[in-house]
């Protein structure tokens, strides 16, 4: 027994590392797990949390609860609430409370939420470091939620704690059977690897954690630790500073989310973590600190127009057209916002449309090329050759040099 209790004490005082810092980053990168379909007050409440506004969100929850005590959907929320709040006691009661009601009424037709229930107090109690209460409830999760990949990556997560490893395992294949865009999954897999003194396998694994998050910080460092052991002290070397910029990453995020906290209007404040989110490839928590931004300041153009852009980035164009359009209604001046509902709507083939926006541009900015490029190339797909003519002859005149513009224009002449 003796044996037992040492052998334990020493694999977890080897993951402590790795743990703490992967700990820290489900901290504050929390999840919001849907449950049955919320009213829109309760949605609202759910965008709050998504958006880290935590104390709009447990007004908003508080409010529904004040006409209903009972329903169970708007408790589930508060006590995920705070539990993001750090406040476990307040979340633990309020889960039992759901558990409570079940029992009274007989309740079976939310099955789905009180595996969620069960789920919640299971990370609960991870966090607490009751890893047989945590137990208990992962698996009164996964009998109620079997096809909810949460539920099985919790056990797993449990059992890499206990050093129970082939139990881990096979709770982390029935994780990635159900999602396997899972990046945390492999983070323990690497993890388990490096226990069992298999660097190459744990290289392997942490490099698909990067692939697919790349902002975990941990997973750089414990790969710099497999390269290690593998002799590789180059590859290893890589690491470690990969592990120091998004350590430098994190620091700066929580300081600003920490003077956030206190003045939360401050957009200027909020653009900046924004860009570095972007900066780190983080790319959900970018798009949440712009809309955060716009809902606490929904006056502020430059938030709209950076949310916007970045759809764009990401290839999510349909997204940005009522961003720009807000724009467009809160800055009577603004240029660019026209041209690029004019460049969306020609990739979506609604070439009136993008006429009209690019030539809105145009009237307020008479020299703008860039505008009178995507007229000329909506005229050449209409099959409007005369007016794309004449349009790239106008570009000429006003930017003798741009070679684009000389280039089309004796193609289409050639052709004409």
């Amino acid at each position: 027994m003796v044996i037992g209790q040492k052998r334990h004490s020493c694999i977890k005082n080897r993951l402590t590392f790795g743990v703490f810092v992967f700990i820290i980053i489900l901290l504050y990168n929390p999840p919001v797990i849907r449950t049955e379909t919320p009213n829109l007050e309760v949605q609202k409440g759910i965008e709050y949390i998504k958006l880290r506004l935590y104390d709009k969100a447990a007004d908003t929850f508080k409010s529904v609860l004040s006409r209903n005590p009972n329903d169970i959907n708007v408790l589930y929320q508060l006590a995920n609430l705070y539990k993001l709040q750090d406040d476990l006691d307040l979340a633990i009661k309020t889960s039992e409370t759901i558990l409570t009601i079940k029992q009274a009424e007989n309740k079976t037709a939310n099955s789905r939420l009180y595996g969620f229930t069960h789920l919640l107090l299971s990370e609960i109690y991870c966090k607490q470091s009751k890893l047989d209460i945590a137990e208990q409830h992962a698996i009164a999760a996964v009998q109620s939620c079997p096809k909810v990949a949460d539920t099985h990556y919790r056990l797993g997560y449990i059992y890499t704690h206990q050093a129970k490893f082939d139990k881990a395992l096979s709770a982390f294949r029935k994780t990635l059977l159900l999602k396997s865009e899972f990046p945390e999954v492999y983070e323990w897999l690497g993890l388990i690897a490096l226990m069992q003194n298999k660097p190459q396998d744990a290289v392997l694994h942490y490099k698909t954690a990067i692939k697919k998050k790349p902002y975990i910080q941990s997973a750089y460092y414990n790969l710099a630790k497999a390269y290690r052991l593998l002799g590789d002290m180059k590859s290893a070397s890589e690491q470690l500073k990969q592990f120091q910029l998004m350590k430098s990453y994190y620091d700066k995020r929580y300081a600003i989310e920490g003077v956030l906290k206190e003045n939360p209007l401050d957009a200027p404040l909020r653009l900046k973590l924004a860009e570095l989110h972007l900066a780190h490839k983080h790319i959900n928590a970018a798009i949440g600190t712009y809309k955060a931004l716009i809902m606490l300041n929904p006056e502020f153009v430059q938030g709209y127009d950076k949310l916007g852009r970045l759809y764009m980035d990401i290839n999510q164009p349909q997204r940005a057209i009522p961003l720009f359009n807000k724009v467009l209604v809160l800055d009577l001046n603004a240029v660019e916002a026209h041209v690029r509902l004019g460049w969306i709507y020609s990739m979506q083939r609604k070439y009136d449309k993008a006429e009209s926006h690019l030539q809105n541009a145009i009237k307020k900015m008479p020299k703008l090329t860039l505008a009178y490029h995507g007229l000329a190339e909506i005229y050449t797909k209409r099959g409007q050759i005369q007016k794309a003519i004449e349009i790239y002859k106008k570009i000429t005149k006003i930017d003798a040099n741009d070679k684009d513009a000389w280039t089309a224009l004796r193609k289409l002449e050639r052709n004409k």
